[in-house]
């Protein structure tokens, strides 16, 4: 007896002393299993064959197997070290495992404690964790922590939920899991106060208000975890910290962490067009845009624009924008057009808009608008009437774009649609057509899908649709578009319509955050109604356009440029455009 008793002194102090990683293993028996394979056992251990001899390291590996049971739901399984047989020059060891699986444990009661806010029933409805199912400590933790977020959308922000007490009940042939749960709900928090930090140009009361949350309200963590998004969408922040909440004596609070950023845009395109005959010359093509989004640090907007699309064609406008009429969540933009279309035609427009934002990502808008087309001269009026149109519109939109200049995810969609009347004073030219009065419609619609398939890599495809319908339709109510922002390949404006579409598809190879070298393909379409009086027939097309681009972002700006081919284009017809966003 003491003999046996020495030799296994020896054997548990060679393991000590010997298991220390100088051998290695050279076999690993498993004895006892039957629901697991010893090859799904070897898969959750390091210490396999071959691998070298740590005593601590397999002592870890058994329990990651018990685990790996309980996971499966044999509660009761156990998986120890038999013996331990050393090869005569201690290099090698083997070693026997024995394994006791027992039954499949289910859950037979489970207990809240502590909680009062909410009753056990509703928190028993929202587990997946119940009495008579198998316990999945993956299941499980998802419910606590759903339990720990149901609370933080009634007011709990420091709710705590832990697993008190896991014991078996029952006899030996039929075993019961009881399982215990303490709630810990902590004090209910009302908000009665919001404080800002980090904000130098932009009033507190304008972060606030686009919190969207109203003087002593609960606390919803769901709302709050919104508020970094919310004021993202501003563009005039650089960076948004998370909400942080507090409690004091006076009650609740939020203190916000921002970061203002240049709230204002530089947006140019510089363009060279060849020449279309071989008498002429090439020209060059511009757009300049400057958005400044936050006037007086109140998240007004002005934007204004020009664009030189042809020798003798260019356009002007401005838009105004006033945020958060009488605190309520509803915008008012104000805007102004004029397009000078070669030597034919000026077009004016004025507009007015109201946006109603009915949720971080959604809003709806109407809008009245009049449209004014003044013939240049006498001759031009012999193709275009002098007219006024008075237009009432909706439009939806939808973005969740998860950047603005350079997306990786999300869609941006609008659609509107546009009813009213035009008022001509007639064509007193070759062709005489008297004055008259015609219903106008006009729908639109934009969409955008932004995804990432591979790292690094991000697929963009737009589509985008315009129609116009009236009895009276001539040259200046028609669409335009081609070129840099719409067909690229071809030139700025250069296919007209009334009815017309296009779609951009580009692959994106991202360098950095905002900087991309990109593949792209678009496709145009347009439609041009038959012109009785003129005796002028009916004109439909496709085109297509491909090419390259790069866009940088560095110390002057985000610089893009790209070139174009279009349908049958040589490579020296190529069409070039080099455009800069710079924030200042």
């Amino acid at each position: 007896m003491l003999h046996r008793l020495l030799s296994m002194v020896l054997i548990v102090a060679g393991m000590h002393v010997r298991g220390n990683g100088e051998a290695r293993i050279a076999s690993l028996h498993l004895k006892g299993n039957t629901r697991l394979s010893d090859h799904e056992i070897v898969g959750v251990m390091l210490s396999r064959q071959g691998a070298v001899f740590f005593q601590e390291l397999l002592s870890r590996d058994l329990k990651a197997v018990e685990a790996e049971y309980q996971h499966q739901g044999y509660d009761l399984a156990r998986i120890a070290l038999d013996s331990v047989r050393w090869s005569a020059d201690s290099l090698f060891v083997d070693l026997y495992l024995g394994v006791f699986e027992g039954p499949k444990v289910e859950i037979g009661e489970i207990r809240l404690r502590g909680n009062t806010a909410l009753q056990t029933e509703a928190i028993m409805k929202q587990f997946e964790t119940r009495p008579g199912k198998i316990l999945d400590q993956v299941v499980l933790e998802q419910d606590l922590r759903s339990l720990i977020a149901s609370y933080e959308r009634i007011g709990y922000p420091f709710a705590a939920v832990r697993v008190q007490e896991l014991a078996l009940t029952g006899d030996s042939i039929s075993p019961r899991l009881r399982l215990e749960i303490a709630v810990d709900e902590g004090s209910k928090v009302v908000l009665s106060e919001i404080r800002v930090t980090g904000n130098k140009e932009t009033h507190e009361h304008v972060i606030v208000r686009e919190t969207r949350i109203a003087p002593n309200e609960v606390y919803n963590e769901d709302k709050v975890s919104k508020i970094p998004q919310r004021l993202n969408r501003l563009n005039i922040f650089s960076s948004v910290g998370e909400p942080q909440v507090y409690v004091n004596p006076a009650g609740g609070g939020l203190l916000l962490t921002v970061q203002e950023g240049n709230t204002n845009t530089f947006d140019g395109i510089l363009g060279y067009l060849p020449a279309a005959r071989t008498d002429e010359g090439g020209y060059i093509t511009g757009l300049i845009s400057v958005s400044m989004r936050n006037l007086f640090g109140t998240a007004r907007r002005l934007d204004v624009r020009w664009q030189r699309d042809g020798k003798e064609s260019q356009e002007v406008g401005f838009n105004y924008s006033e945020p958060w009429l009488f605190d309520l969540p509803l915008n008012l933009t104000a805007g102004f057009s004029q397009r000078q279309q070669d030597s034919l035609y000026v077009k004016r427009n004025v507009e007015a808009k109201a946006v109603l934002m009915f949720a971080d990502a959604f809003s709806i808008s109407g809008s009245i608008a009049r449209e004014e087309v003044i013939p240049s001269s006498s001759l031009s009026r012999a193709f275009v009437s002098r007219s006024h149109s008075v237009y009432a519109g909706i439009e939806l939109r939808f973005d969740t774009r998860d950047d603005i200049v350079s997306p990786t995810s999300g869609a941006n969609y609008r659609t509107g649609y546009e009813i009213g009347t035009k008022n001509s004073a007639g064509n007193p030219g070759a062709s005489p057509i008297p004055p008259q009065s015609n219903v106008v419609q006009r729908v639109g619609l934009d969409a955008e899908l932004y995804t990432s398939l591979f790292l690094r890599q991000v697929i963009m495809f737009g589509i985008h649709a315009r129609q116009i319908t009236s009895d009276n339709l001539e040259i200046g109510d028609r669409y335009r578009f081609g070129g840099a922002n719409s067909l690229r390949g071809y030139r700025e404006n250069q296919f007209l319509g009334s009815r017309i579409a296009w779609t951009n598809a580009e692959y994106r190879f991202l360098l950095a955050r905002r900087s991309f070298f990109y593949l792209f393909i678009d496709n145009g379409y347009y439609y041009v109604p038959a012109d009785a009086i003129n005796s002028i027939a009916s004109v439909q097309a496709f085109k297509y356009g491909f090419g390259i681009g790069i866009r940088l972002d560095t110390s002057l700006g985000n610089i893009g440029l790209s070139v174009a081919l279009g349908e049958g284009d040589a490579f020296n017809e190529a069409k070039v455009h080099v455009g800069l966003i710079n924030d200042f």
